[in-house]
């Protein structure tokens, strides 16, 4: 009988994390700050993750100084980075370049579990690895957008660093899941590293709101609870799934983000009637191609039954 767990998880996983793109999307119609709702979707995860695990005193028990804690906590910072860098990134330079700069990070949890995980669950073939690189090109060729016609003024090209930040803080994220899913998570402090993890990113991002002028509004605190409520879950299915695929992130990654993309676009279509070009579109048929590619045995073995 076909195990479709990895399948649930992975669509979950998928769905979750479009929908955290659509909320962000949301927050430029209803003038969300970005910094202040970033600092609330983590206390939010936090709070949702304690209700979720029925262990409200985790945190005073955690043992902080375990190996899994400390990953979690150096995750959620850079989670901090990461997003700050990104909108940063997106008002100062253009969306389309921290779209890019983000997702083409997924060749670093790809390399790092062929070449020093050494997960590999099946033989690779020279098709599953042109999959590999035709998600690349797909992930490239559906995030562009127009040119904003934003220009760099001289003395200002310190700022060229920001997609730099973006692109290694989201594949060090993504290393560092994977790894903590392959070595240092177990059923017993699952729950706890994931609490740990957004524990972190909201101290991190109270510590830089100290730094920035301006009061609480309601409407951000909303947009925040929005965002953290989905956030959670994200990663939870991302941990989950990632466990249902062998922690092989070599398949699993690129079946994901190119997944994302797909649902994100097509929602945003119908949602915000948001318009793709016609090679954003070459983009999404890549995509499909290269999850084929990458999969083809397991949908061959499933035919022949």
């Amino acid at each position: 009988m076909p195990n479709f767990l990895p399948m649930i998880y992975l669509i979950l996983g998928i769905a979750a994390n479009a929908a955290i793109f659509l909320v962000f999307r949301a927050f430029s119609s209803y003038k969300i700050d970005n910094m202040q709702a970033i600092v609330v979707n983590y206390m939010v995860c936090v709070a949702v993750g304690l209700l979720f695990i029925d262990q409200p005193a985790i945190l005073l028990t955690m043992d902080y100084r375990a190996p899994w804690s400390l990953m979690a906590i150096f995750i959620g910072v850079m989670l901090v980075i990461g997003f700050y860098a990104a909108s940063l990134t997106a008002q100062l330079l253009g969306v389309s370049v921290a779209s890019v700069a983000s997702k083409m990070s997924l060749m670093f949890p790809v390399l790092f579990s062929l070449l020093f995980m050494k997960i590999e669950v099946k033989a690779f073939s020279l098709f599953n690895y042109a999959g590999m690189a035709l998600a690349l090109v797909a992930i490239y060729l559906s995030s562009i957008r127009k040119n904003t016609g934003v220009r760099i003024s001289h003395g200002k090209g310190y700022l060229l660093l920001l997609p730099f930040i973006v692109f290694v803080s989201g594949g060090l994220i993504d290393i560092s899941l994977n790894y903590s899913n392959h070595q240092l998570i177990n059923p017993t402090n699952v729950g706890a590293f994931t609490i740990a993890l957004f524990a972190g990113a909201s101290v991190a991002g109270l510590i830089s709101l100290i730094f920035r002028k301006g009061k609480f509004d309601l409407k951000n605190v909303l947009g925040g609870a929005a965002l953290g409520i989905v956030n959670y879950f994200s990663l939870f299915f991302v941990l989950r799934a990632l466990t249902a695929f062998n922690n092989n992130g070599a398949v699993f990654y690129p079946i994901y983000n190119v997944g994302i993309i797909m649902l994100s676009s097509v929602a945003a279509m119908v949602l915000f009637r948001e318009r793709l070009s016609a090679i954003n579109f070459v983009g999404l048929a890549l995509a499909v191609l290269s999850l084929f590619l990458l999969s083809y045995q397991d949908i061959l073995d499933y035919l022949m039954r």
